[in-house]
């Protein structure tokens, strides 16, 4: 892969990739640090780039992996809360204190599901990615991520229904 061709195509991910990374993340400082790591890491791989066929999916795999890995370290030092509340009202761009309440809910929601259905939701609903992509990026068969996404919508479904309807 050319310089020109890393500036085309890859870099113009970068809004992209960078709210993948907050999403999961959820502390801005964290995901542009983890967005310049990938930068580093595609750009110092670029010859391997130009052989990947998805090149948008395989860069969201490795930010998936490098904030994953992230969010590992970090595990290990407190964490403060004053911190995540500030990033997940950062992501919000509710205007009313009910509207916000109800997003944080959502989002406490979206963090109680298994993993692989909180990510395939994520790439679906949050990012705008098919399942075919999802495939790819994930590493998973068609019905995997059917029937994953199936459950977790299904599990937010009930969950906000009770939320809305019985504050629970």
């Amino acid at each position: 892969m050319t310089r020109e061709q890393f500036h085309t195509e890859i870099l113009p991910l970068r809004e992209k990739l960078y709210r993948y990374a907050l999403s999961i993340t959820l502390d801005t400082a964290l995901a542009e640090d983890v967005l310049q790591d990938v930068f580093i890491k595609l750009w110092t791989k670029k010859c391997e780039l130009g052989k990947v066929q998805n090149r948008e999916a395989w860069c969201v795999r490795v930010v998936r992996n490098q904030s994953l890995d992230r969010i590992r370290q970090r595990k290990r030092q407190p964490l403060e809360l004053k911190k995540v509340h500030y990033a997940m009202n950062a992501v919000a761009s509710a205007d009313s204190l009910e509207h916000q309440d109800l997003l944080q809910q959502i989002r406490l929601v979206l963090e109680k599901l298994p993993e692989q259905q909180r990510e395939i939701f994520r790439l679906r609903e949050l990012m705008g990615y098919s399942n075919a992509e999802i495939e790819e990026i994930l590493d998973l068969n068609h019905s995997q991520v059917k029937v994953s996404l199936f459950r977790a919508r299904q599990i937010i479904r009930k969950k906000i229904d009770k939320i809305i309807n019985y504050g629970v």
